[in-house]
């Protein structure tokens, strides 16, 4: 049996160390772009800190709007595609509901972006 789905090419969630900095009397920072298919909370980015997946020190910040109002960083459009057995068919998706045989349209995914510090002194 055919199915029609719109497989993300991106995961719901990545995490990218994007540099550090040393801010001076043994005091460093490290930063982090959290890319998110859903909005995340200060909360649940503290949480990912205090597991040590975002850092680790004394101060932990986020950067970037965090507050349930941030909007979309960008949107990725998704193809439509036909499945049968677990692969993915090499065939239009014609919509079999259709009645002039349409094509299923792109779906688009919008994702949140986070832009995090860490802050820990050398006795970390």
């Amino acid at each position: 049996m055919k199915s029609y789905t719109y497989p993300r090419t991106r995961p719901t969630l990545s995490i990218e160390s994007t540099g550090g900095a040393k801010l001076g009397n043994c005091y460093n920072a490290s930063y982090y772009r959290v890319t998110s298919a859903w909005r995340l909370t200060y909360e649940q980015l503290r949480k990912l800190n205090a597991a040590g997946v975002l850092g680790f020190g004394q101060e932990f910040t986020v950067k970037s709007q965090c507050d349930g109002k941030e909007p979309v960083a960008f949107v990725e459009l998704v193809p439509c595609v036909v499945m049968e057995g677990g692969k993915v068919l090499d065939e239009p998706p014609v919509n079999p509901y259709s009645r002039t045989s349409e094509l299923y349209k792109p779906c688009e995914y919008g994702y949140f972006v986070y832009e995090c510090e860490a802050r820990c002194d050398s006795g970390d």
